[in-house]
């Protein structure tokens, strides 16, 4: 059984540079004048945040948003992209990190970007930054 260090998570989904847009009408034409309005679903475990959304940004929203979140024993961090509509929000993507490498016994920062994928085809790419502070530093130096 694995040890799983306990800590807190601050997330912050930058910004992203989309290849996929939800913006058609039927499957050939772009709807006129209309620009996607992207937020992202952060979520560990039961907890979900969610970035404001960035409307009219198209395939390249950007975001302030800092979340803080408690770390257990969860594994990965799950990324949700949506663009937001008057009926109901359209999946941009989704990417997941891997905290393997980030929850760690003396921390760590981890800024690079997710994969985004939709129906297994790429959706582009979101840009984060996550740090990691345990609730115990276990190793000597920290």
């Amino acid at each position: 059984m694995q040890a799983y260090l306990t800590g807190r998570l601050i997330v912050k989904a930058a910004r992203a540079k989309l290849t996929r847009d939800t913006e058609f009408l039927g499957l050939l034409r772009p709807l006129p004048n209309s620009k996607m309005d992207p937020y992202v679903k952060i979520q560990l475990g039961n907890t979900t945040f969610r970035t404001k959304t960035h409307k009219d940004a198209s395939k390249l929203p950007s975001w302030f948003d800092v979340f803080e979140f408690k770390r257990a024993t969860e594994q990965v961090l799950e990324f949700h992209m949506l663009d937001e509509d008057v009926v109901s929000d359209d999946l941009v993507g989704s990417g997941v990190l891997s905290l393997e490498n980030i929850c760690v016994p003396c921390g760590k920062k981890f800024s690079d970007s997710i994969k985004l994928t939709y129906k297994g085809k790429g959706a582009g790419e979101l840009f984060v930054e996550v740090d990691f502070y345990p609730d115990i530093n276990r190793a000597r130096g920290c």
